[in-house]
């Protein structure tokens, strides 16, 4: 599998966990905290977009160079989403529960494609 495919695989994850943690809460009632999550959801893959164009942008780089922009980066939106979150405190907790868990949606997609790899290379070593 190719890069390009690797991150729609991810975004495709992303979108489909968001979803269905939306549509399950809004089925529970839990209005605000699907709320947070959409937006959060929606925020994250921004990011998510804004980071893989800076790794495809650093590919004719410096090593060194690439990974300065790469962390620039990382810290400006670890900066924003941290403020964020403590922003989504002062509409109450089940906003700040669904926006932590729409932030938290990148990190579950990549462990999902981890187990997922891990479970390919195990089986292909049992062969």
């Amino acid at each position: 599998m190719n890069s390009a495919n690797e991150f729609k695989t991810t975004e495709k994850i992303m979108a489909l966990l968001g979803l269905g943690i939306f549509a399950i809460s809004l089925l529970l009632g839990f209005r605000l905290f699907a709320l947070g999550v959409i937006l959060a959801a929606f925020i994250s893959w921004l990011f998510f977009r804004w980071q893989i164009v800076t790794l495809v942008g650093a590919a004719g780089l410096p090593p060194r160079k690439g990974a300065n922009r790469l962390i620039a980066r990382s810290i400006v939106r670890l900066i924003v989403l941290l403020s964020l979150l403590g922003l989504s405190s002062l509409a109450g907790e089940l906003f700040l529960f669904g926006v932590l868990t729409g932030f938290l949606l990148q990190v579950m997609a990549y462990t999902g494609q981890a187990l997922y790899l891990l479970g390919r290379l195990s089986k292909s070593h049992s062969e």
